[in-house]
């Protein structure tokens, strides 16, 4: 533990005030953590074991729920839903069990959802659609961006539902103008085995065919689909959920759309890396997911995975991918597959008025992000070892995963609308992006784009095909520490200026253009 948070663990209030410059902010902080502790609110026991990366950095365990926790879709007891109490409640501003110590307890409000008879929610003049993802309402990334964005821009005869899952809870909400949770079923199922999230969590031979099916899913499953009478279901993801849904779709004969974020169609281990986590190329031998045991091969996994995906893909009316470059990908694993279409993620587009400069002594570099290995987190540290005579300056937009507070600054997390604002605050000479191995779009990349910045990228993926499309970028070797770093310190004015030229002619692809293109296919297949 570090001498900063064995001081923090003892005077949580100096924590509070200096993470929250606003006083009477920090005084309501302070209040509610006083509030947590009397009435017994956060069990420590129950969140340190949960969470053990959280017991390892060796944080104030309350802490960390309060400021980092929530946000990522942690639980500070066993019953408290945090997400259920913000969404159910308008007037929560605040960390919801803050609010509720100080002010729900008294008033005895609700903290979990209580199940309901699912049919009170269909809407007999309406066109009832389930959106399926693996990331929990109010923790999302980009995948749960775009299932929000498409929801928000539905017309009104759609009736709209959201069924989630984190390996632990499966969570139904409703749209009505808002959200709100309707039913919570406490099954866990944990398909997710990335090595990036997940490095404890291996396929062997005891769990294998429990990937497949459970029976107590499919009775869920059942339900759902039955008593909100859907007509359409939008797979967004199936990390965490079982192949019974896609049975019972089938068998139902209720058309589905796949849309496809990552690669967990092809590998469950989702990113396709190995364990140096770096770019696998489907070589399997030195896969850095699946299986450890050598009860199992990697070869018997995917034959069987991609036997179940192939029946997913096929049977999908169709694949949705926002770049050509993850149909590439596809089709080497699927040839036979010709469902597949492009649909570019849209943004509301918000150009910056920032005019980037190549700066020097230091050149300053953004990265942003959730920065963790496969996103470059280590090739960050190699080029700042490198920088011997302190040219480059590294300012993190976002997490990064290991810390890296000791080689730039940290700006923390941001909100989509902020991305612009802190940029020019910064005052960077472009967006770094090294992605260690395929990504299928890049949010970070268009919200540097539109801030103004050309980016430096990994030679791989969308990153790839959309830096070629436009040139306003340089792409890298990722494995290559020296040529990424001389590229960096050794970028001419004409060649930056000829870059920002290119970027200043790309046409951003608006929120409304991609929603349209989502609405139109959902008429076609539930009219």
């Amino acid at each position: 533990m570090s001498f900063k948070n064995k001081l923090f663990a003892k005077f949580p209030s100096k924590y509070i005030s200096y993470k929250v410059k606003d006083k009477s902010k920090a005084s309501e902080i302070i209040k509610g953590y006083k509030a947590i502790r009397k009435n017994n609110l956060f069990d420590d026991k129950f969140y340190l074991e949960k969470y053990p990366k959280v017991a390892s950095s060796g944080m104030n365990p309350l802490l960390h729920y309060i400021f980092f926790g929530y946000d990522e879709g942690k639980k500070p007891n066993d019953v408290f839903d945090g997400v259920f109490y913000q969404n159910h409640y308008s007037d929560v501003d605040i960390n919801p069990l803050i609010h509720y110590a100080l002010y729900g307890i008294n008033e005895n409000r609700q903290i979990e959802v209580e199940n309901k008879d699912l049919s009170e929610f269909y809407i007999p003049d309406k066109k009832s659609i389930l959106f399926v993802l693996h990331e929990k309402v109010g923790t999302v990334g980009g995948t749960g961006f775009l299932n929000m964005d498409i929801i928000n821009n539905l017309p009104n005869e759609y009736n709209s539902f959201i069924l989630t899952s984190d390996g632990e809870d499966f969570e139904l909400w409703w749209f009505n103008d808002n959200l709100e949770k309707i039913a919570n079923y406490n099954i866990s199922f944990n398909t997710n085995f990335s090595i990036i999230d997940n490095d404890d969590n291996f396929i062997s031979q005891s769990n294998f065919e429990k990937l497949f099916s459970s029976d107590d899913l499919a009775i869920i499953y059942e339900e759902i689909l039955s008593k909100l009478k859907i007509d359409l279901v939008h797979i967004n993801h199936l990390i965490n959920h079982s192949f019974d849904l896609i049975n019972i779709i089938i068998k139902k004969s209720i058309p589905f759309v796949v849309n496809l974020h990552d690669f967990y169609y092809i590998c469950p281990s989702i990113h396709l890396v190995d364990s140096n986590c770096q770019f696998c190329k489907f070589n399997c031998q030195n896969c850095g997911g699946i299986s450890h045991n050598s009860d199992i091969s990697n070869e018997f996994i995917l034959k069987r995975w991609r036997e179940e995906c192939m029946n997913l893909l096929k049977n999908s009316h169709v694949n949705i991918a926002p770049t050509q470059s993850v149909i590439d990908f596809y089709n080497e694993i699927y040839p036979n597959l010709n469902n597949f279409k492009v649909i570019e993620h849209g943004l509301k587009v918000d150009k910056s008025s920032y005019e980037a400069k190549l700066t020097s002594n230091p050149i300053k570099i953004l990265v942003p992000g959730h920065i963790s290995p496969h996103k470059g987190s280590l090739i960050i540290k190699q080029l700042k070892e490198q920088d011997k005579n302190k040219k480059i300056e590294f300012h993190f937009m976002g997490t990064t995963i290991p810390n890296l507070n000791s080689y730039g600054i940290n700006h923390g997390r941001y909100e989509r609308d902020d991305f612009n604002k802190i940029v020019g605050e910064i005052k960077p000479s472009f967006s770094l992006i090294l992605s260690t191995c395929p990504e299928t779009y890049s949010y970070t990349l268009t919200e540097s784009w539109m801030a103004g910045l050309p980016v430096i990228a990994s030679d791989l993926g969308a990153l790839k095909e959309r830096i070629n499309s436009t040139d306003a970028g340089w792409l890298v070797d990722y494995t290559n520490i020296n040529a990424i770093y001389n590229l960096i310190i050794n970028i001419s004015q004409d060649d930056y200026n000829n870059k920002l030229f290119n970027l200043s002619k790309i046409k951003f692809k608006d929120l409304n253009e991609m929603c349209d293109e989502y609405i139109k296919l959902f008429n076609e297949l539930t009219d």
